[in-house]
C-alpha cells in the first residue's frame, strides 16, 4: 500500500513504460489484467484493480484507462483514495500519452471519529472496485462533498436538513434536479468562496451531466458546514444547461 501514497512516485516509475511499450488492440482486449498493466506501466502495474479495456480497433482513438486499488487518505475515515492512469497511443499503437487522477470514494462510516491509520488501511484494502470514484481538489473536500451529497438525498444521520434553494436556466419541477447530485455522476468539484457570515464553512461547486444531452449539465453550489459530527447544508444554488446532440 505504501506505493499509493505518492501520485508523483507513480509518474516516475510510469516514465519507462511510456517511453518503449507498445501493443495491439487485439492484446489489449484479450491479455490479463496482470499481464497488460504490466506491459504498459512497469512495475505500477501491479496496484492496478481494474481496466477500461478498448471497444475499437484503432487504439489511438480508444485510450486504456486503469484504475488502482483503494488507499488510506488520512484522518478521514470512512474514505478511500485511488488513481485513475490513462494511457493514449499514436498511430504506431505506441504510448503517447500518460495522465494519472486521483479520485475518491465512500468506503465505510464517515460519520466515524478518525481512527488510526491501520484500520483505515484494512478498510480500504477491501474495496473491490474504483470505478466509481469521484473527482476532488483534496481528500478533507471530498470528505465534505460526500457528506452534503448523503445529507441533501436525506440520507445517515444529519438527514433532517432545512436549507434554501434557488435554481437557474432549464431547471426541473421544484427540487428534482438534486437527483442527479449523486457521488456516482460527480464530474467536476472545486472549492467556492463562503458567506462572511459562516464562520468555519465549506462551500464547493459540484458539477454532473457534463457528457449527457438535454438539460445538462447541472452545477451545484452547496453552502454550510461538514465534519464527521456536525454536517449543515444551509443553501443549495443549482444552474442547469441545456446540451443538444
Amino acid at each position: 500500500m505504501k506505493r499509493l501514497a505518492s501520485l508523483m512516485f507513480l509518474l516516475v516509475v510510469l516514465v519507462p513504460a511510456f517511453c518503449i511499450a507498445g501493443i495491439t488492440s487485439d492484446q489489449a482486449r484479450t491479455m490479463s489484467l496482470p499481464k497488460l498493466a504490466h506491459k504498459l506501466l512497469g512495475e505500477s502495474g501491479a496496484i492496478m484493480i481494474d481496466v477500461d479495456r478498448p471497444r475499437l480497433s484503432n487504439l489511438e482513438d480508444d485510450p486504456i484507462r486503469f484504475y488502482t486499488h483503494a488507499m488510506a487518505t488520512g484522518s478521514q475515515f470512512g474514505l478511500c483514495a485511488a488513481d485513475w492512469v490513462t494511457v493514449g497511443f499514436n498511430a504506431k499503437q505506441t504510448i503517447e500519452s500518460l495522465s494519472a487522477e486521483r479520485r475518491y470514494g465512500v468506503a465505510g462510516d464517515m460519520y466515524h471519529p478518525p481512527e488510526a491509520q491501520d484500520d483505515s488501511r484494512k478498510l480500504c484494502a477491501s474495496v473491490k472496485s474504483t470505478k466509481n470514484y469521484y473527482p476532488s481538489p483534496d481528500a478533507q473536500t471530498a470528505l465534505s462533498v460526500a457528506l452534503y451529497v448523503a445529507a441533501i438525498a436525506g440520507n445517515g444521520p444529519f438527514s433532517n436538513q432545512n436549507f434554501s434553494y434557488e435554481c437557474t436556466g432549464r431547471c426541473a419541477e421544484g427540487r428534482n434536479d438534486l437527483k442527479w447530485l449523486g457521488l456516482d455522476k460527480i464530474d467536476s468539484v472545486r472549492l467556492i468562496d463562503c458567506p462572511k457570515s459562516q464562520r468555519e464553512a465549506v462551500c464547493v461547486e459540484v458539477t454532473t451531466g457534463s457528457y449527457e444531452v438535454g438539460p445538462f449539465p447541472k452545477v451545484f453550489d452547496i453552502y454550510g458546514t461538514a465534519w464527521y459530527k456536525s454536517v449543515v447544508v444551509s443553501k443549495v444554488v443549482v444552474w442547469v444547461g441545456s446540451t443538444v446532440a
